[in-house]
């Protein structure tokens, strides 16, 4: 992934899940993260597909658990 795909990716996770600027976004999961409800769930998945240009299967969706697990996911996209 590119550094500045990277920069997108995070700029998308601290606006839906209102993070502080200086809020490490890679710990980030959505099991210890109050904010990622199944509506910050489906805003993340919708700006992913808009700000890469790709669209994601089901399964694709249910493996963004993490902005790791997230991260991976595009990575193996070719992205």
């Amino acid at each position: 992934m590119t550094p500045e795909h990277e920069q997108k990716l995070k700029e998308i996770f601290r606006v839906v899940l209102e993070l502080r600027d200086g809020a490490d976004v890679a710990t980030v999961r959505r099991v210890t993260e109050a904010k990622w409800d199944s509506l910050a769930h489906t805003s993340i998945v919708a700006a992913v597909e808009s700000e890469f240009g790709i669209g994601l299967e089901s399964a694709d969706m249910d493996r963004m658990t993490s902005f790791a697990a997230t991260r991976l996911l595009l990575e193996e996209m070719g992205l």
